[in-house]
């Protein structure tokens, strides 16, 4: 009972709600009813236990019932067995279709790469080659520069050369014509100073040619006369000679070049005639 009224007041206390409270109150009414009469009872009397006898019998084992055949459907089975083999057949197709699949990707994964390999060759080659074909005509280029660089050096000094040449030319035909000019006056000189010192002999004839060769100093002095060839007048020939060593020394070959002196009048031949031995 005291149990029955903490519960009362803790529900009460902790606010529980009303069908608690109700459910408590019913249980506690239960409860007295049931001592209430359980006082009123007699107290009840108990008879002593009876001795039995027992055995163990052993009854016969009943035998399981066989069971039941199953009843098999052979066309579902075998259509099930079918259905099986098709299954597996798909299965072995559709392996053997992903096996086939994936060689096939990767045959045409090694094309792709063989592919592009070769071509990054053949773009390599093609680039090597362009760079080998640009660096040959480069080298052709540098040999055209360097064959027509040598060429106009090489006509350049023919040009020269030419030039050179011309004017060794033109001043060898110019020292060649003052030669000529200086051997033609000199020897005038001699045969006009010798006609000035020249006896005309009466057997004297016009066209007799005696040649007379001397031999001077560069100071204009007679070193040396002799006839080289006579005009077949001994009269003439011999007054040519006396008149050449009257004549001499020839002081004026003294301003004459050395070069053309030795050269041409050291030792030099004149012709005389009688008509250019006139006064």
């Amino acid at each position: 009972m005291k149990q029955w009224l903490q519960k009362v007041r803790s529900a009460l206390v902790h606010g529980y709600s009303f069908p608690v409270v109700l459910s408590l109150g019913l249980h506690g009414l239960l409860l007295i009813a049931v001592l209430v009469s359980w006082e009123k009872d007699e107290p009840m009397k108990m008879a002593p236990p009876l001795h039995l006898s027992a055995s163990l019998v052993e009854l016969p084992k009943e035998k399981p019932a066989p069971k039941p055949e199953p009843v098999i459907d052979r066309k579902a089975e075998e259509k099930k067995a079918a259905e099986k083999r098709r299954q597996e057949a798909e299965r072995k197709k559709a392996i053997e279709r992903k096996k086939k699949e994936q060689q096939r990707q990767k045959e045409l994964a090694l094309k792709r790469e063989k592919e592009a390999l070769e071509k990054a060759r053949k773009k390599e080659e093609a680039l090597r080659a362009a760079e080998q074909e640009k660096k040959r005509k480069q080298q052709e280029a540098e040999k055209r520069r360097k064959q027509e660089e040598d060429r106009r050096k090489k006509q350049e000094m023919l040009d020269r050369l030419a030039r050179e040449r011309q004017q060794q030319e033109m001043q060898a035909a110019a020292e060649a014509e003052f030669e000529q000019q200086q051997v033609a006056k000199y020897s005038a000189l001699i045969k006009s100073l010798s006609s000035q010192y020249w006896n005309r002999p009466p057997s004297a004839r016009n066209n007799m040619v005696a040649e007379v060769r001397i031999s001077l100093s560069p100071f204009g002095d007679l070193l040396d006369i002799a006839l080289v060839q006579g005009s077949g007048n001994e009269a003439f020939d011999r007054s040519v000679l006396q008149a050449v060593k009257n004549a001499a020394p020839f002081p004026e070959f003294k301003q004459l070049d050395r070069s053309i002196f030795d050269l041409y009048f050291r030792r030099m031949t004149i012709r005389f005639r009688p008509e250019d031995l006139v006064r």
